[in-house]
């Protein structure tokens, strides 16, 4: 009876597995190219026909959490752990939630981690100064950050100062083909001169 009782299990798992990986091949084979932008669309097609589960809800926070999408990232990972996930879900839910300024509820799914992976360096390290963004937010700031003339609404990054010319990466140019990662432009390299003053000349393509 019990070795029945086991087979019908497995017979279960079977038939759900192959149910779900006909449902999101498509979504999947986007995810495994990293087209994400495209993925969280398809899996988002399968959660309005009804076929939300926990495998879907943990790939669209994958899919957010690649794009850097803080707040949709949360909201499906929220959905996934309501039942049982992978460790790195967990991890990936705290970062967000931490983004979000939700540090306890960050914590909370920290712990859940650690507990999974309690060898894992993160796990170390968040065991040392589980409260350390809290009481750095609370420190006295050092700097201003401010928003430079040279900044677009695209991904501006990598700078890099030689003498007086400012070099960086920038998903600013609208003729390149768009990235199915984050659905911004390739990028190309530019660069800026920097003025005595503080200030930035017109920046240019490389």
């Amino acid at each position: 009876m019990k070795k029945s009782i086991t087979l019908l299990f497995f017979m279960l798992i079977s038939i759900s597995l192959l149910a779900q990986n006909k449902n999101t091949k498509v979504a999947d084979k986007l995810f495994d190219r990293f087209e994400f932008v495209q993925a969280a669309q398809e899996y988002l097609l399968l959660v309005e026909k009804g076929n939300k589960d926990g495998y879907i809800s943990k790939q669209l926070g994958d899919s957010y959490f690649n794009m850097y999408n803080t707040k949709e990232a949360e909201i499906w990972y929220a959905e996934a752990v309501k039942s049982k996930q992978d460790a790195e879900t967990y991890y990936r839910y705290a970062q967000m939630l931490k983004s979000n300024g939700k540090y306890k509820e960050s914590n909370d799914q920290m712990k859940v981690f650690a507990a999974m992976s309690s060898k894992d360096e993160r796990v170390i390290e968040f065991n040392k100064n589980p409260d350390y963004l809290p009481k750095l937010i609370d420190k006295e700031k050092l700097f201003d950050i401010n928003e430079l003339n040279i900044n677009s609404d695209k991904s501006d990054f990598g700078a890099v100062r030689y003498d007086d010319v400012v070099y960086f990466a920038s998903a600013r140019n609208q003729a390149n083909k768009n990235y199915g990662w984050n659905d911004e432009p390739y990028l190309d390299i530019y660069q800026a001169n920097y003025n005595a003053d503080g200030t930035y000349c017109k920046t240019n393509s490389n």
